[in-house]
C-alpha cells in the first residue's frame, strides 16, 4: 500500500539477480520486499542493522558485491553536516560490519568570501536540507552526488534563485573510511544524480529556473570534471512535476524526462500554462562527443507524468502514466494509465506507446510508475486508486485511503 494515495511509491534494486523494493516511511525506516525468482512470489523482509534517521529508500547498493551504504546531511548554524554509514549487506538483508563516518563543511568551505547578507540554511537556528542523489560503487570507489544553495538577504528577504551555489560529489577512495568534496559548479543545480559507465562518470542536475538538464563527465583515469553543459534547454520547469531518469550499462548512458517543448499556453487574465509536458529521451556513449537528438517518447498522449526507465544491455524499457486528452485543468491525481516504449538497438528506434491500464475512462488514477528489465523480463509496479473527494458545508475535503501498489511482469517483445 502507498502511504497515500500517489505518495509513498518505491524504490527498486538490482542486487545480485534478485529485486529488492523499498518503501521509505515516514520515520526514516523502510518496509522490503524480494522477488523469489523460482516461486515467482514476494516476501516482506526486516531491515535490520541501519539506525533510523538514514534513508532507508535511498542506498547505494553495489549489484557485483554486498557492500552497501546509506548517507543522511542536513544544514544546520552555518554548517553542512554529512553522515554516511557503510556495511556488508547479508543475504536476509542485514546490514552488517557497519563503519559510520561525519564530517562538517561550512559556508566558506562551500562558497569562498561572501557578504554578511549571505547564509547557508533558510533561517538561523532551524535546519535545512541539502539536495542529495543516490550514491555509486565502483570497487573501493564511494560517490555521492550533493547541490547545496546558499541564500542572498536583500532588504529583509532571502532570494533562493541567487544562491550561491555548489553542486558536485562527495568522494570516498577508499571504501568510505575517508571522503573529499569535488566540486562540479558553481551555477544553479537541484535534482542531483550519479551514473558509471564503463569509462566515465556521469553528473546530471536541474536549473529550477532556467529549465534546464545539465552534466559534467569524468574519465575513470582523469581526477577532474569536464565543464558542466546543457543537454537539454526544455526540461519541465513544474516543482510538482520535476522527473527525469538516468541509467548506465557497459559504455553508454541513456537519459529521459519530462519535456516542456511543445507545452500550450493559454492566453487569459493570467498566464496559463496546460502543463502538458512528454516524455522525452537521450543517450551517450563514452566516446561520442555529444548526445543524441532528443525524441518523445509519449507520442499521442497530451499529458505524461512520472518516467521510469531500465537498461539491459541494449534493450530499453521506459514506462510512465498519462493520457491522450483531459481537461486544462488535469494533472497527476486525476485519472491517467499507465504506458510504456521499449527499444532493443540501445535507444536508437522505439515502439509505439502500449498501454498496460485500461481504467482512467471509469475515473481511477494509476501512476508513479516504477520498471525493472532483468533477464529479458520487465517488472512493473504502479499505484492505483480512485481519489475520494466529499462535499462538506460547500468545501471539497480530501478523504484519501492509501492505495494499493500493483506489480505484473512481461516478456520483452523480440
Amino acid at each position: 500500500m502507498s502511504k497515500d494515495s500517489l505518495v509513498g511509491g518505491i524504490e527498486l534494486y538490482n542486487c545480485n539477480g534478485v529485486i529488492i523494493v523499498l518503501q521509505g516511511l515516514d520515520d526514516g525506516s523502510s518496509r522490503c520486499f524480494l522477488l523469489s525468482l523460482n516461486s515467482n512470489s514476494w516476501n516482506e523482509v526486516s531491515l535490520t542493522g541501519v539506525p533510523l534517521g538514514y534513508l532507508w529508500a535511498y542506498p547505494a547498493i553495489d549489484q557485483a558485491s554486498d557492500e552497501v551504504f546509506f548517507e543522511q546531511g542536513y544544514i544546520e548554524n552555518e554548517q553542512l553536516i554529512m553522515n554516511v554509514l557503510v556495511g556488508r549487506m547479508s543475504g536476509n538483508l542485514a546490514v552488517q560490519d557497519v563503519m559510520e563516518k561525519k564530517w562538517l563543511t561550512d559556508k566558506k568551505t562551500l562558497f569562498g568570501e561572501t557578504g554578511s547578507n549571505v547564509q547557508l540554511g533558510l533561517l538561523p537556528g532551524v535546519r535545512d536540507w541539502p539536495s542529495l542523489g543516490i550514491g555509486v560503487i565502483n570497487g573501493t570507489d564511494m560517490y555521492i552526488p550533493y547541490c547545496v544553495r546558499g541564500h542572498t538577504r536583500r532588504e529583509k528577504i532571502f532570494y533562493e534563485g541567487e544562491g550561491p551555489f555548489n553542486n558536485g560529489v562527495f568522494h570516498s577512495a577508499d571504501s568510505g573510511a575517508n571522503w573529499q568534496m569535488e566540486r562540479v559548479s558553481d551555477f544553479e543545480g537541484w535534482l542531483p544524480s550519479l551514473c558509471k559507465t564503463k569509462g566515465c562518470y556521469y553528473y546530471i542536475a536541474a536549473k529550477n529556473h532556467q529549465k534546464d538538464l545539465w552534466f559534467s563527465r569524468k574519465p575513470d583515469q582523469n581526477a577532474s570534471w569536464s565543464e558542466p553543459d546543457a543537454i537539454t534547454k526544455t526540461f519541465c520547469n513544474s516543482a510538482l512535476y520535476w522527473k527525469y531518469v538516468a541509467a548506465a550499462d557497459n559504455d553508454t548512458i541513456h537519459l529521459c524526462w519530462l519535456d516542456r517543448r511543445h507545452e500550450k499556453t493559454r492566453i487569459s487574465l493570467e498566464d496559463y500554462s496546460h502543463h502538458n509536458y512528454e516524455v522525452a529521451y537521450c543517450h551517450r556513449k563514452d566516446s561520442d562527443d555529444h548526445w543524441s537528438k532528443s525524441i518523445i517518447l509519449s507520442k499521442g498522449l497530451f499529458y505524461s507524468y512520472s518516467p521510469s526507465m531500465s537498461v539491459e544491455g541494449d534493450k530499453i524499457v521506459v514506462a510512465w502514466a498519462g493520457i491522450q486528452a483531459a481537461e486544462d485543468w488535469h494533472n497527476e491525481d486525476n485519472p491517467n494509465d499507465i504506458y510504456y516504449v521499449t527499444s532493443k538497438d540501445g535507444g536508437n528506434t522505439w515502439t509505439e506507446p502500449l498501454k498496460v491500464t485500461n481504467a482512467a475512462k471509469d475515473g481511477v488514477t494509476s501512476g508513479k510508475p516504477e520498471v525493472m528489465l532483468l533477464n529479458g523480463i520487465i517488472h512493473l509496479f504502479y499505484i492505483q486508486g480512485k481519489m475520494d473527494l466529499q462535499q462538506v458545508g460547500g468545501l471539497t475535503k480530501l478523504n484519501q485511503p492509501p492505495w494499493p501498489i500493483y506489480y505484473t511482469q512481461r516478456p520483452f517483445p523480440n
